[in-house]
């Protein structure tokens, strides 16, 4: 980052310079994820005067680099023929990308400034749901046919790689566009020129759907361990294929989501600098409002148990006892979340994932319990109420694991994102299971 600073300094300096040739000379030698970070540290008409005297190609790879909305902020700013030349060379995947989170308006206007066939393509796309496969997808992969000898494909590959995304899988395809086998690079190096595709090419291979979620697509070539996916339509006819680094920035999204799920909030399109005041507050409030009102139930417990409440005792442990079974819940609902997006946890497994929770519970109760007992002894509590306490402690540490790790499985099984069940969630449902637990146990042992 410290060096990057340092390439913003001289790049102004050459700028206010106006020399432009030796400006133009030195961006090539800079990597476009690095240039990008210097974009964003340089005003918009500098970005604007950057792009001019970068080449097509690399304009083309910074610009398909840059957060949505400085994409869109560029747009604005391009002539129709700067904004057509990015466009048309995109891939056509960053290009829906782009679409997606542009108004319809303006979407209208650049799909215009396309030629016909990629104007279709566009419009096939967008067409297909959000995060799917159809989305993510990206035409730009090399075709073979069966028919055709090793030396023939390495010659077609040879001709088109510049046009594609990706070459190191060719597909093989019949002529109703049927996808029949996969071939790799390295298979066609080292296979003899006369040699069929047919012969050498894999026809147990993994495809998606165009239709299938982008999540089942990453966990997909995850699992295989695959540079790339093919995409077939609900005809099984190739469309287009999903890259590893397509993959990359699905999990970020995913991730992301799920943080800001677990943190109660609604997640956010653009990064935390990019996303307005206003809309970042409204995010947020809405569920700190949810919460809020969801901790009436608290008062509502406490008033029921107003008698007991007499024993003042009784209130020093509460912070303790509540604030650990809290941290417990998370817990437990962290891992099981985590698992069931990584798929090693599946909603079959209720009763294996009920039988460690509680023994896991039992045990940590326990050891917590021996600790608030040795803890209260040093503060000098009423050692009484710390045996009551710790034997609470103990059910409400059971209870929590059980309550976490199970309401991820039923969200899962309501369809529901099981992230939505971490955090202040859990939290809340935890605090108000922890003081009846509390208080009840006061009472039997207490006889009040």
């Amino acid at each position: 980052m410290r060096v990057n600073e340092i390439l913003v300094q001289e790049i102004e300096a050459l700028i206010q310079k106006k020399d432009y040739r030796s400006l133009k000379e030195a961006l090539p030698e800079i990597l476009p994820a690095d240039l990008v970070e210097i974009l964003y540290l340089l005003p918009t008409v500098d970005r604007l005067l950057i792009f001019r005297l970068l080449k097509k190609d690399m304009a083309v790879e910074v610009f398909s680099l840059l957060e949505s909305n400085e994409q869109e902020e560029l747009l604005h700013l391009f002539t129709d023929d700067n904004a057509k030349e990015i466009l048309q060379s995109m891939a056509p995947d960053d290009r829906a990308d782009l679409f997606d989170e542009l108004p319809a308006g303006i979407v209208n206007r650049l799909i215009a400034l396309l030629p016909q066939d990629q104007r279709d393509l566009m419009n096939r796309m967008l067409n297909y749901p959000d995060n799917s496969a159809g989305r993510l997808m990206t035409t730009e992969y090399v075709n073979l046919r069966e028919h055709m000898n090793v030396a023939s494909a390495i010659h077609h590959i040879r001709t088109v790689a510049p046009d594609k995304e990706t070459i190191y899988y060719a597909y093989v395809i019949d002529d109703r566009r049927y996808l029949i086998g996969i071939v790799s690079l390295r298979q066609l190096l080292l296979a003899q020129d006369s040699m069929l595709v047919e012969n050498i090419m894999h026809k147990d291979f993994i495809s998606v759907k165009t239709t299938d979620d982008q999540e089942y697509v990453a966990k997909a070539i995850k699992k295989y361990d695959l540079l790339a996916i093919p995409v077939v339509d609900l005809e099984n006819r190739l469309v287009g294929i999903v890259t590893v680094d397509d993959v990359i920035d699905v999990i970020d999204e995913e991730a992301t989501e799920d943080f800001h799920k677990m943190a109660a909030m609604q997640a956010t399109e653009d990064s935390y600098f990019s996303t307005g005041f206003f809309m970042l507050a409204r995010k947020r409030i809405l569920w700190l409002i949810l919460l809020l009102l969801a901790y009436n139930f608290t008062q509502i417990v406490l008033r029921h148990y107003a008698d007991t409440l007499k024993i003042i005792s009784l209130i020093f442990f509460m912070p303790m006892i509540i604030g650990t079974g809290g941290n417990a819940g998370t817990q437990s609902a962290t891992l099981i979340i985590r698992g069931l997006a990584v798929g090693e946890i599946r909603p079959l497994d209720f009763f294996k994932i009920v039988f460690k929770e509680s023994f896991m519970g039992i045990l940590m109760g326990l050891l917590l319990g021996i600790v608030l007992i040795i803890s209260g002894a040093i503060m000098g509590a009423d050692m009484i109420i710390a045996y009551i306490a710790s034997i609470a402690l103990i059910v409400i540490v059971l209870s929590a694991n059980l309550a976490g790790a199970l309401l991820p499985l039923i969200a899962k099984l309501l369809k529901l994102d099981p992230a939505i069940m971490a955090g202040p969630v859990i939290t809340i449902i935890v605090d108000i299971l922890g003081i009846v637990i509390y208080f009840e146990v006061a009472k039997f042992l207490l006889n009040i």
